[in-house]
C-alpha cells in the first residue's frame, strides 16, 4: 500500500471494528509469547496507530512505535498526548535507520506489516541483530491471497506460506520458530463483497 493511501486511511483506522478485532486478537497471542516486564524493551515494527503496542506501552521500560507512515504515526501521538505515555519513543523511520542498538531489545512484535516490506531478508536480519539472546519476535501475517486483500495497491508479499517464512526468520537467525492459524480477516472489497483471508501468527526466539 503507498504512503498516499496510509495518509487517505489513518483517521478512520481505529474505527474499523474488524481492524480492531484482529488487533485484539493478535495482542492475545502477543502477551501469550512475550513476558513483559517493567525492564523491557520492545519494539513495535509497523505500530500504525499503535492498536498493538500501545496495551503494552505502561508495562515496559520503553516502547519502541516504528512506521514511516506520517499520517498513522499522527494518529498514535494524539493518543500518548491523552494519556500518561512518556516512555513510548515513536520512529518516523526505516529500520535500517532507527539508530537502534543491537543486543538491546527483549522483543519485537509486528502485526499485518512485513507483506509490506521488500527487503524481508535484511530487515529480519537486522531484527535479529536487535534483539538480545533469548528475545523474541512475534509476526501476525496474512496466509496466502489472490492480491484482492489490497485492492489496485500492489505490495511485496500477497500474505506467506507460514513454512516458507518460517524458513526466511531461521535463516535471519532465530531458532524455535513455530507458528500456527490465528483466524480470518473479513474484508470488503471496493464493491462491498465481503472476502475472508486467513491469518497466522509466527514466533520466533533469537
Amino acid at each position: 500500500m503507498s504512503q498516499d493511501e496510509f495518509t487517505r486511511k489513518a483517521k478512520e483506522w481505529d474505527s474499523n471494528p474488524e481492524r480492531k478485532r484482529i488487533a485484539d486478537e493478535f495482542a492475545a497471542a502477543v502477551e501469550k509469547a512475550i513476558d513483559f516486564k517493567a525492564e523491557s524493551e520492545v519494539l513495535d515494527f509497523g505500530c500504525g496507530t499503535g492498536l498493538v503496542g500501545l496495551r503494552f506501552g505502561k508495562r515496559v521500560k520503553t516502547l519502541y512505535a516504528l512506521d514511516t507512515s506520517a499520517a498513522m504515526l499522527d494518529m498514535l501521538n494524539a493518543k500518548t498526548q491523552n494519556e500518561d505515555f512518556g516512555n513510548v519513543r515513536v520512529i518516523p523511520v526505516a529500520l535500517h535507520e532507527a539508530g537502534l542498538r543491537d543486543n538491546s531489545l527483549d522483543a519485537i512484535f509486528t502485526s499485518m506489516a512485513m507483506h509490506h516490506v521488500e527487503d524481508l531478508p535484511e530487515v529480519l536480519g537486522l531484527m535479529a541483530k536487535l534483539l538480545k539472546k533469548g528475545g523474541k519476535l512475534v509476526i501476525g501475517e496474512l496466509l496466502p491471497e489472490d492480491g484482492s486483500f489490497h485492492g489496485d495497491n500492489v505490495v511485496p508479499y500477497n500474505g506467506f506460506e507460514p513454512d516458507e517464512l518460517a524458513a526466511m526468520v531461521t535463516n535471519a537467525g532465530f531458532s524455535a520458530v513455530q507458528h500456527h492459524k490465528h483466524g480470518i480477516y473479513n474484508k470488503p472489497d471496493k464493491e462491498g463483497v465481503v472476502h475472508q483471508y486467513g491469518t497466522f501468527v509466527l514466533v520466533g526466539q533469537k
